[in-house]
């Protein structure tokens, strides 16, 4: 779609190279030319060569840099539990590869929510990664697997986005900066931090655009385009259906923009486009069919309000990078700070305002620049919000109380504002007529404020995962099958403990989403204990007995301060390689307490 609106841009309007200017952007495929392999040009200039060449430095400096952490030790290094995410998406790993070779639905798990499961229909457990990573963890385990696919998917990210700029500029250095924009951006780097692998694989999106130009510039046929298409689409549905309806609205919208920007003469082809476009959808909702037939029969959760972008946030950059700039620190240490992953910075929103003055005569900029703010505006929200407080709503905000709308975060269709940014990046610093001199320095100012803003990806020394686990003692205290209550201070800690025995145990609790398990990752009835009453003890014994609990575990070196109640109710357990084990037995040798008796939280004794 982005190609499309080439056509009839302005002669002479740029340089030999660009793609306001190249042949094959001009809609008209260029004629074949032999080429001299003989000549290392020639191979310089290969876009297979520049691709690989692009995804290779990329890869580089990220792990030698922002993932170095992560890859110091794949086997036991863990990110930094700061939520539940990471230990889900490495349970998630694990469970594809089970339930397809059990001959298990995918879809619904007895092992998490036991005794009686849970759905996953409308749970992002990204199969599409899962089982193309099922040798992987099954030859050195799911933690790994996360570590690998976690330390590598910015880099795949900018690499799509490399792509797609690279064919329309024709050009290494500006592609491999505009891959940088998208692949690096707060978007990438924020959901990086907690290992959200449904939403920093992201490079289907910059792959569709990919496809789109080739089908411009007649390099690939019709048929070839709507298979591939719809193929892309289809796995980002398996990927993360909120994604896919995000790019649904956002295709929609281009094609109206499109409509609008490319006159009188091009508006058949974008017609023409739109047609073909659909036939990709078809064959994405028939590959994804099996999903989603499953998914719209059962109605999902709902989440407490939709999550949108303050509009200060795409100048406000992390705390700690701002040190010395008195109003952009006062903004970002706001009691309700900004989110920090739609940041964009003040270099990029001033190359991207450049672009649109200078060469506003060029169809494929007016179209970016409308659709860039159509981003921005979206992501807004039901409200404009700045720093923290809500200046206006918008007329369009009953909109975000819709069915479909009302569960989505408005500030994740930054994500698409930061793919037109890599564009517009790519662009700008292909040589053009005017202001040459300030192509660079302020491509390398965009690079900079990019870098500088990277949050520091935790990890911790060692696993979380026990001795208790990773050396096989469990099964000397454990029966297969048996469901156990995990507590710990790590979420989702009994969901990865789970995955690390590859399922030998089911789970009473773990997190799946904010929707359907709210905030915490252990059942309800043991959660209460944490502010123990009379009546919740009542209820946790009936709990144990009704849902045949077979033990608790509570990790040793992560165990919250008030799992000292199970020993006063009459649970007698036993440490075994930092696991305190508490066989429930019925609950049989359980006692009430008196409000007296429960006292303060009181930690397990070793």
């Amino acid at each position: 779609m982005k190609a499309s609106l080439n056509h009839q841009d302005d002669a002479g309007s740029g340089q030999a190279g660009s793609a306001l200017a190249d042949p094959d952007a001009t809609g008209t495929a260029a004629p074949a030319l032999r080429r001299d392999w003989s000549d290392w040009r020639t191979w310089a200039r290969s876009p297979l060569i520049q691709g690989a060449l692009a995804l290779a430095l990329y890869t580089t400096v990220w792990l030698l840099t922002g993932a170095h952490e992560i890859v110091h030790n794949l086997s036991d290094a863990h990110l930094t539990q700061v939520s539940m995410d990471p230990n889900f998406y490495t349970w998630c790993l694990r469970w594809w590869p089970y339930a397809l070779g059990h001959g298990q639905n995918p879809l619904y798990t007895h092992m998490v929510g036991a005794p009686s499961g849970q759905s996953l229909a409308w749970v992002t457990t990204v199969p599409p990664i899962a089982l193309l990573a099922a040798p992987a963890t099954v030859l050195v385990g799911p933690i790994a697997t996360f570590n690998v696919l976690t330390a590598i998917a910015l880099p795949l990210a900018a690499w799509g986005a490399f792509v797609m700029c690279r064919r329309l500029t024709k050009q290494f250095w500006p592609s491999l900066a505009g891959g940088a924009v998208f692949g690096f951006s707060a978007y990438q780097m924020n959901h990086e931090v907690p290992g959200q692998l449904n939403l920093i694989y992201s490079l289907m999106l910059p792959i569709l655009g990919y496809f789109i130009v080739r089908w411009y510039e007649q390099s690939i046929s019709t048929r070839a385009f709507v298979i591939l298409a719809g193929i892309t689409m289809a796995l980002q549905i398996y990927l993360f259906l909120e994604t896919f309806a995000d790019l649904t609205g956002f295709l929609a919208v281009s094609l109206l923009v499109g409509l609008a920007v490319a006159g009188r003469a091009s508006r058949p082809a974008v017609v023409r486009f739109g047609k073909i476009l659909a036939a990709a959808y078809g064959i994405a909702i028939v590959l994804a069919l099996p999903y989603l037939a499953y998914a719209l029969a059962i109605h999902p959760g709902n989440l407490n309000a939709p999550r949108a972008l303050d509009l200060a946030s795409l100048v406000v950059p992390r705390p700690a990078t701002v040190q010395g700039v008195t109003w952009l620190h006062h903004l970002a240490t706001e009691p309700q700070p900004v989110s920090a992953a739609g940041y964009v910075g003040i270099p990029l929103l001033v190359l991207a305002l450049v672009l649109a003055v200078t060469r506003w005569s060029s169809k494929i900029v007016r179209f970016l620049t409308c659709i860039l703010v159509f981003a921005f505006v979206a992501s807004l929200g039901p409200a404009l919000d700045v720093a923290g407080h809500q200046v206006v709503r918008f007329p369009w905000s009953p909109l975000w109380n819709m069915p479909i709308l009302r569960n989505a975060y408005p500030a994740r269709l930054m994500l698409f504002a930061y793919l037109i940014l890599a564009i517009a990046t790519a662009l700008f610093l292909v040589r053009h007529g005017k202001l040459l001199w300030l192509r660079w320095p302020l491509g390398l100012l965009v690079i900079a404020a990019v870098v500088q803003d990277a949050p520091p990806i935790g990890t911790t020394a060692h696993s979380t995962v026990p001795a208790f686990i990773t050396a096989g003692t469990y099964r000397s205290h454990l029966k297969p099958g048996e469901i156990v209550v995990v507590v710990s201070t790590i979420g989702n800690a009994g969901m990865l403990w789970q995955a690390d025995t590859n399922f030998y145990t089911r789970l009473a609790g773990g997190y799946i989403n904010q929707a359907i398990t709210n905030r915490s990752d252990l059942p309800k009835q043991v959660q209460s204990l944490a502010k123990a009453t009379p009546q919740s003890i009542a209820k946790f014994e009936t709990y144990v007995r009704h849902d045949k609990i077979g033990a608790i575990l509570v990790d040793g070196r992560h165990e919250p301060q008030w799992v000292g109640i199970f020993r006063k109710i009459g649970l007698q357990g036993r440490w075994i390689r930092n696991v305190l084990v508490y066989p429930v037995n019925g609950c049989r040798t359980c006692h009430g307490l008196s409000p007296a008796q429960i006292g303060p939280p009181q930690p397990a004794q070793s």
